[in-house]
């Protein structure tokens, strides 16, 4: 038994498997051959032979009856069989080749069926806020701003670890510039446009924003006319001459798979499918899209919320007001002019991660790269402008963002598939030479340079991005969100013969299927509070209860904190001395006057109780209780809804630790914002009210002065506001 246990069967199968197969096979011959029954024939040969004889006389002998004869040898009629073959022909199925020898030299024409439409995928949102620059640029670039060495802030990367508001801006991701922000109208025409106008879509405008950091030499920012108005006579120099608000957003981002749509498209349009038309927008075109949303409510059934549309108007006026479009954090191949929204101007932090999506991680910018597409784009819109003279921005069915940005992939795939060698060599060039003087001293390959462009273009456009930010959000609201497009159907009024059914050629639009829904996401809300003592009645006095607020101030986009005393039947808030951060003017006021407003009201408060220790010297308390029992205070609130709810001291509370924690570090990241008013506040100042000229330099500038350098006397800034946006 024991050499059964350690044989190994592999190898004795591989050994003797083929000896046990023949030994099956012997045994089974060996069986059939002893249990088979074997007979002789009982016949003689000559029987057989007469039985063989018999049988051909009878058949010679046999006689054809007359009727069956007539049955079966009618008479033919040659001319009918002649006819029948000359009016009907020969049937020839049977005989057909089922390839054919040589094929046609045209070929079968193949109809058109309905396109099989992809939705858009693996949509997500994520609730975030920022702090938007609505001021008109070209004014803040022109008036006073002191700031810190661009060499002690650090660069934000596109694969940052966290998402920070407030982190301070120094360079190519700045704010853009421009007036405020207005819809072109469907059909202008680059040919009728106002020399103006034309030159800011094309290249920007003097005194516009070059998100780029870029200035031509000898046109770097000077101290503008009039900019003493702006100054502090007391001494000291004011903040950049900006203007912010704070929004809160909800950022929705999925991904269209473009590239599966183009193989569907060609199995279903047939010989009207070519890539070129495809590249031209004329098979597949974006006309809108329908973004929904469904407000999660409480109880046992949470998502019995309705489906309802978003207001995109709300989110285009808020474009409208901002002050430019940041520069796009990714790939221009992969926008669509239609459903990626572009990027509000900030003041504060960088987009990235809230602004992209993880799909499209490959083609997310670095600061580098986004000065590259900044630059490239102007180019490429300089000469599409030359050679369109007079044709149509815009197509009047496209909605969405369309009147907001021009299609710049679209522009650029047609560039590059249709411009002529000299204009490709014209943008090539130039790209070359504006890299060379937004980097001066650093070594340019030209030849990588130029690859790496031509790359970026033709690489691009198997994915589009979808983005929105809705920004009609009610705070603690959680809601979930789906989207579908509306695009130009591709069979429209196509001929009959040409389609499959006529169904086919009917409806001008078709909607893509609804994408997925995302995960719940909450709008954080605005206030949080928590009761820290409770004072009894004294006098004519009632009870009073004393509440530490954190509150997001929109105006100036950062939190508020302050210990509010509140009486019974009062709201929770009022006038209040508090600090202050306003990072658009760069201002910090220690003891500034604001409103907390939390819409909630005091109904009840009850103190800690206390007893007398000497009544009650069986519980065994310490002396040093004093005779407090070691039960929190409580105070009962109703919010704006009308809902009851307890507020306990911070050490009771479940969401303390979390908004002190995110207090502290708002703090830490706007410390420069208090350093920067400091070291106005300290600076020398001249008769004027105006800095010594050592530190109107850079620092003058504030959030953009790194990005300018030192400016000139005599000279005003010259920043290009970013390229995709229309209207002023």
């Amino acid at each position: 038994m024991s050499n059964l246990k350690g044989m190994n069967y592999k190898e004795f199968a591989v050994n003797h498997g083929e000896k046990i197969v023949l030994g099956f096979v012997a045994l089974f011959v060996v069986f059939a051959i002893f249990t088979s029954k074997w007979t002789t024939e009982k016949r003689t040969p000559l029987e057989l032979s007469q039985k063989v004889e018999t049988a051909e006389s009878q058949v010679k002998n046999s006689q054809w009856p007359e009727e069956q004869r007539k049955e079966f040898l009618k008479d033919d009629d040659l001319r009918e069989k002649v006819s029948q073959l000359i009016d009907k022909g020969i049937e020839v199925t049977n005989y057909q080749f089922s390839h054919p020898l040589s094929w046609r030299l045209y070929a079968k024409k193949e109809r058109a069926k309905e396109v099989d439409w992809m939705p858009i995928e693996d949509l997500v949102a994520t609730y975030g806020r920022f702090i938007m620059m609505t001021r008109p640029l070209d004014a803040a670039m022109e008036e006073g701003a002191e700031g810190s060495d661009s060499k002690e802030t650090e660069e934000a990367k596109p694969d940052e670890p966290e998402y920070n508001p407030f982190k301070k801006r120094t360079n190519v991701a700045g704010a853009g510039m421009g007036g405020p922000g207005g819809s072109a109208m469907a059909g202008l025409t680059f040919g009728n446009m106002p020399n103006a106008e034309a030159d800011m879509m094309a290249a920007g405008g003097p005194g516009g924003y070059d998100p780029g950091g870029y200035a031509p030499p000898g046109e770097l920012g000077a101290v503008p006319d009039g900019s003493m108005m702006e100054m502090g006579m007391s001494g000291g120099m004011a903040g950049p001459a900006r203007e912010g608000r704070g929004l809160r957003f909800i950022a929705v981002r999925g991904v269209f798979d473009l590239a599966t749509q183009q193989d569907k498209l060609e199995r279903s349009l047939g010989d009207a499918y070519s890539m070129q038309n495809m590249q031209a927008g004329r098979i597949l075109e974006f006309l809108d899209f329908q973004l929904q949303r469904q407000k999660i409510v409480p109880g046992a059934n949470p998502a019995a919320g309705k489906w309802e549309d978003v207001d995109i108007e709300t989110s285009i006026e808020v474009l409208k007001e901002s002050a430019d479009f940041d520069p796009e954090v990714v790939n221009t191949g992969i926008t669509d002019r239609v459903f990626t929204m572009p990027l509000p101007s900030r003041i504060a932090g960088f987009w990235y991660k809230v602004a992209t999506h993880p799909r499209v991680e490959n083609f997310t910018l670095s600061q580098e790269e986004i000065e590259q597409e900044l630059e490239f784009n102007r180019l490429v819109l300089d000469q599409y402008k030359k050679s369109h003279a007079g044709e149509r921005v815009f197509k009047e069915k496209q909605k969405g963002f369309s009147n907001l940005q021009l299609g710049m992939r679209e522009i650029r795939s047609q560039f590059m598939s249709d411009g002529q060698p000299e204009q490709m060599d014209s943008v090539f060039q130039g790209m070359a030479s504006s890299m060379q003087q937004i980097r001066p001293g650093e070594e340019l390959d030209e030849k990588k340079l130029i690859q790496k462009l031509k790359a970026n273009v033709t690489a691009a456009g198997r994915l589009l991005l979808f983005r929105y930010f809705d920004f009609d959000l009610n705070p603690g609201e959680t809601y979930k969100y789906r989207v579908r497009l509306v695009v130009r159907n591709p069979n429209f009024q196509r001929p009959i013969e040409e389609v499959v059914l006529p169904a086919v050629a009917e409806g001008e639009t078709r909607m893509t299927p609804w994408s997925n829904e995302t995960a719940a996401v909450t709008a954080e809300q605005d206030v949080y509070y928590y009761l820290q003592n409770v004072r009894p009645p004294r006098g004519a006095n009632g009870i009073t209860a004393q509440f530490e607020v954190f509150q997001w101030y929109p105006k100036t986009g950062t939190t508020i904190h302050s210990f509010l005393k509140t009486a019974v039947g009062d709201e929770i808030g009022g006038e209040q001395s508090a600090e202050l951060y306003d990072v658009a003017k760069e201002e910090y006021d220690e003891k500034a006057t604001v409103q907390f407003d939390t819409q909630n009201y005091l109904v009840d408060a009850i103190p800690s109780p206390s007893i007398r220790l000497e009544d009650h010297p069986d519980l065994n308390l310490p002396r040093q209780t004093r005779g407090h029992l070691p039960i929190d205070a409580e105070a009962i609130i109703v919010d704006n809804l009308g809902n009851l709810k307890s507020s306990k001291p911070p050490a009771a509370s479940e969401t303390y630790t979390y908004a002190k924690n995110m207090f502290d570090r708002e703090r830490q990241s706007l410390a420069w914002v208090k350093e920067a008013a400091e070291a106005r506040a300290s600076a020398p100042t001249d008769a004027f009210g105006f800095g010594a000229e050592e530190s109107a330099s850079a620092e003058y500038y504030g959030l953009e002065g790194d990005m300018m350098g030192r400016p000139q006397k005599g000279k005003k800034s010259k920043r290009k506001k970013n390229p995709i946006r229309v209207g002023p």
